[in-house]
């Protein structure tokens, strides 16, 4: 046990002692410190590992401006991103009441709540190699105000009210992103394999602490397209209703847009910290993600991602 200690405060000094220096590499003649590796830019160990974890979005955005589409229903204009709607103008009504309905238009954002991972040390390179494969999920809408229609009023005039166009866009994907993490700063110290005790098969021949960066690039197949398009009166509800009876008319329910680029392409950023103590490992980061190509075939609509990533595995 006292040895397990001993390797936690070698890594610990080593990386105290080299906050200003470039990284010392050391194959050790010890029977028992075999390699060390700290500060900054080490060189890591020879490992393979398997990881599992998941993202979570933090911001995701869009970028399209008076874009067609021959995917969605026909509309007066065109799409955008500008969000039209006035304070509580987004609410839905029952029918032939100012009262709320219980539906609500759902949530946006991108997930990725499974994700595996194959990690490949390369120290002559002073780099990771990983790849990824996920499923990932993306909600994303887009608008058009239409201000040109009138209706007549009870005073018998001619009066214009504002109506939305609304395309809210579920698509699921399978993906995989290949990538490079280049540790900046930290530690890599492996030993002789060492137990808790005589009678635990648990052992540590290895520990790692380390902050990297990291670039790829992001392929996503498209396996579930569910797009929604509604037209909704967004101030003059209590005057004025569709033949429904409610201020919101759906045009298009979950159906697969004709003109959804079957393949998407993201670069991949992030900067994060990973460690491993014996077989475990476990890395948080922070990542960026850029658009390389569009949602539609036929207009410009790229989406952009920020968010964390975490993942817990092994490595050998």
């Amino acid at each position: 046990m006292h040895r397990i200690v001993a390797i936690g405060i070698i890594c610990c000094a080593a990386i105290t002692a080299q906050q200003r220096g470039a990284s010392t590499d050391t194959i050790t003649g010890s029977d028992f410190l075999q390699y060390v590796s700290t500060g900054w830019f080490p060189r890591p160990y020879n490992a393979v590992g398997t990881y599992i974890g998941s993202a979570l979005n933090v911001y995701q955005h869009s970028s399209a401006g008076n874009i067609h589409t021959r995917g969605t229903r026909p509309i007066a204009g065109t799409w955008s991103t500008d969000h039209p709607f006035r304070s509580r103008e987004e609410d839905i009504k029952k029918p032939w009441s100012d009262d709320n309905a219980d539906v609500d238009f759902p949530d946006l954002g991108y997930s990725a709540p499974v994700m595996a991972r194959v990690e490949w040390n390369v120290p002559l390179l002073h780099c990771i190699v990983r790849l990824d494969a996920m499923y990932e999920i993306s909600r994303e809408r887009l608008y058009y105000l239409d201000t040109s229609r009138k209706y007549l009023s009870l005073s018998g005039m001619p009066t214009p009210f504002r109506e939305v166009s609304i395309l809210f866009n579920n698509e699921h994907f399978l993906g995989t992103r290949l990538g490079v993490m280049v540790p900046i700063y930290g530690a890599f110290v492996t030993s002789e394999p060492l137990q808790f005790d005589s009678t635990s098969r648990f052992t540590i021949d290895r520990l790692s602490s380390f902050y990297y960066v990291s670039a790829g690039i992001h392929g996503a197949a498209l396996i579930l397209s569910e797009a929604t398009q509604y037209v909704q009166i967004a101030d003059a509800k209590s005057a004025l209703r569709y033949a429904n009876g409610q201020d919101t008319v759906t045009l298009l329910h979950k159906a697969r847009l004709s003109t959804a680029a079957p393949v998407r392409w993201h670069a991949d950023v992030s900067i994060g910290w990973q460690a491993s103590f014996g077989i475990f490992s476990f890395s948080v980061e922070a990542y960026a993600s850029f658009p390389l190509s569009s949602v539609l075939n036929d207009a410009q609509w790229m989406l952009y991602r920020y968010g964390l990533r975490t993942a817990i595995g092994w490595e050998r």
